[in-house]
């Protein structure tokens, strides 16, 4: 698979996850009911989807490839897409930890804050750093890149990557569903 449409999916369900958390937000600050164990699952898909499945990828494979490219190492620098990724990892903690304390405010202040990085973080990715590589990755590079990625989710595992997707799909159909 292209490497670039393969994190271009990813980054779609990571937006439609966000999607979701919006309406859950959107319904806690209403106070209409949201059940916590819901959003424990959305948090949980964006941490393992997210974070140990996409994010590694572009952490261990695309970033690394992309400094050694020629005519890019001086040009790239993943430090603060780095910072991004554990600013969102924090924000995932914190708004987990917060949704399960009787602090309602602070839950919808972490929600809000993680929809707002992850929506910005990703746009970078989407408008910067992808097009970058496109235009500087050698054909060659972007098919290993691609066949390194293939390896990383056959690590993950399909079945699991599957089972996440299927779960953010149930999370969709209620809380977007019933929404609209």
């Amino acid at each position: 698979m292209d490497y670039s449409r393969l994190l271009s999916d990813e980054h779609k369900a990571i937006r439609h996850a966000v999607d979701v958390l919006n309406a859950m937000t959107a319904r806690a600050e209403r106070n209409e009911q949201v059940d916590i164990h819901d959003v424990n699952a959305l948090l949980m898909f964006l941490h393992y989807f997210g974070d140990v499945c996409h994010q590694a990828k572009e952490e261990t494979i695309l970033f690394p490839a992309l400094q050694s490219s020629e005519g890019f190492a001086s040009s790239f620098e993943p430090g603060a897409l780095l910072t991004g990724h554990n600013e969102e990892r924090a924000l995932i903690e914190q708004t987990q930890l917060t949704l399960f304390t009787d602090n309602h405010s602070e839950f919808v202040a972490n929600a809000r804050r993680l929809i707002k990085v992850l929506s910005e973080h990703l746009t970078k990715e989407e408008t910067v750093v992808f097009p970058l590589a496109e235009q500087i990755l050698t054909r060659e590079k972007a098919i290993e890149i691609g066949y390194r990625m293939e390896e990383a989710d056959a690590n993950f595992g399909y079945t699991q990557r599957k089972l996440l997707l299927d779960l953010l799909q149930q999370l969709a159909d209620k809380y977007i569903r019933k929404a609209a």
